[in-house]
């Protein structure tokens, strides 16, 4: 039997909770992930310029039911883009197979792979959190790619999430999963 492996990329801008995202992901994985009763590992990397001038930023999460060392990704599994100038960074990162999940808001263009449009930021601003749109794409991401259970992410969003941030964050997790849901439903 081959192994499960997955990886994830997100980009945006700094100060789009980019890295938070990813170490949410990753956390959530290899702390309280499961895969068909299978211990999940995951490993993690980030980078990004000064957020305080927009600059790009990305978080890559390699997921696995095997322990693995390399972290770096070449050609992505899933790739959620936050922003335009992600997009036109990343996108030609993807490969035939990549699922592309954009935040509508942020994102012009359409890529010619399968993709999901999420207005993150419009969703964020109406839950009263504009700084939780990280969360409604990650959640969107859970749904869509099956990789870890919504449970295991929001034990995860509860251990990360800044003091008073954590049911902001869990009320747009779970609306990006509800969004993801639709999103199959309509498939």
């Amino acid at each position: 039997m081959v192994g499960m492996k997955a990886s994830v990329r997100f980009a945006g801008m700094g100060g789009q909770g980019i890295i938070f995202a990813g170490m949410v992901l990753a956390r959530a994985a290899s702390l309280f992930g499961s895969k068909d009763g299978k211990k999940l590992f995951a490993i993690q990397t980030q980078s990004y310029g000064p957020a305080a001038r927009g600059e790009s930023s990305k978080c890559d999460v390699v997921i696995s039911d095997k322990p693995t060392f390399y972290p770096f990704i070449e050609k992505p599994d899933f790739l959620i883009l936050m922003s335009q100038p992600a997009y036109e960074m990343f996108i030609g990162d993807a490969k035939p197979g990549t699922i592309v999940i954009l935040d509508s808001e942020g994102v012009d263009s359409r890529p010619e792979l399968t993709y999901y449009d999420v207005a993150a930021l419009k969703l964020a601003e109406e839950l009263g959190s504009r700084g939780a749109a990280n969360m409604i794409m990650l959640g969107a991401l859970v749904q869509l790619s099956g990789l870890i259970s919504i449970e295991a992410t929001i034990k995860a969003v509860a251990e990360l999430s800044p003091f008073g941030a954590f049911e902001a964050n869990e009320r747009a997790l779970r609306e990006g999963y509800r969004l993801g849901r639709n999103f199959l439903a309509e498939a």
